[in-house]
């Protein structure tokens, strides 16, 4: 497999892609997704963070990755192997005109569902068609099955959504609107984290104060406000320290940090070490 093929990364690919994948294709390092990403979990166990919420996925796990999704793992997924199927922005941006947007505000609050029964079935048959067509087929022929297919997959995922919503107690009213507010949260950290690392800027860009930012964040996620930010800095921050040319400094002004020494103090006590030192490791 080449470089290319490393999944779950901010590089930007233009073509659809398919394949099998195992520990170290996939959940390598934190990531925000650039891509549409459904994930079929094959074999084994793993815990990641989607958009800083806890799951653990095993065999027939599905997962939806929606743009701007953040994902990091929570332990070594060992044996963890998936199919997965990444989608370029101009091949799902015609198909998400004809997608209640209801839905994809679901996916937010529910990206990953264990399936049992005639679902799995249809989504392994689904990818199995897929990996036949990507063989028999010109790509670009390949991308518009591929859009057909996919669309397919967001129409039995919903219907199985639902089947679940319908079978649940209703989630209380309050307690929607935290993970509303939580999603907007999360939404706002991707667009600004360069500009602020302060909770008082997020609580105000939304109309809340900051400790109900807290309050929420901590009975969403089990984090807090300030955890979340700071952990969404530092794995954007060591992203850029492994795979791109920046230096220090500027990494520091690009990051808003009045001097580099307070950058550095700011890396070093989220990473254990100092940007120059994590660079060198990575580099070794």
């Amino acid at each position: 497999m080449d470089s290319t093929d490393n999944l779950l990364t901010d590089i930007q690919y233009d073509k659809v892609l398919l394949g099998d994948f195992d520990r170290t294709d996939v959940f390598m390092r934190p990531l925000r997704c650039n891509h549409l990403i459904f994930i079929l979990c094959t074999e084994g166990e793993v815990e990641v963070e989607i958009n800083y919420v806890t799951y653990k996925l095993r065999s027939n796990s599905f997962v939806t990755l929606l743009p701007l999704d953040i994902v990091t793992k929570k332990n070594e997924p060992g044996n963890f192997r998936c199919k997965a199927l990444v989608i370029p922005q101009k091949v799902y941006a015609p198909m998400t005109m004809n997608i209640d947007i209801n839905y994809l505000k679901d996916i937010k609050i529910m990206p990953v569902v264990n399936y049992v029964g005639p679902h799995i079935d249809f989504i392994e048959q689904t990818f199995g068609i897929l990996e036949k067509a990507k063989e028999l087929l010109p790509y670009e022929d390949f991308e518009i099955y591929a859009q057909r297919m996919i669309h397919a997959l967001f129409v039995v995922v919903r219907g199985y959504m639902k089947q679940i919503s319908e079978k649940s107690a209703p989630m209380p009213g309050v307690m929607m609107r935290k993970r509303e507010l939580f999603k907007k949260f999360i939404e706002k950290l991707v667009e600004s984290y360069s500009v602020s690392r302060e909770v008082l800027f997020y609580a105000n860009e939304l109309g809340v104060s900051c400790g109900y930012l807290n309050e929420v964040c901590n009975e969403v996620s089990t984090h807090s406000a300030k955890e979340i930010i700071d952990s969404a800095v530092a794995s954007r921050l060591k992203y850029e320290l492994s795979y791109t040319s920046k230096t220090i400094q500027e990494l520091a002004d690009e990051y808003c940090f009045p001097r580099q020494s307070y950058f550095s103090r700011y890396f070093k006590r989220l990473a254990g070490m100092t940007p120059s030192e994590f660079r060198k490791n990575r580099n070794a």
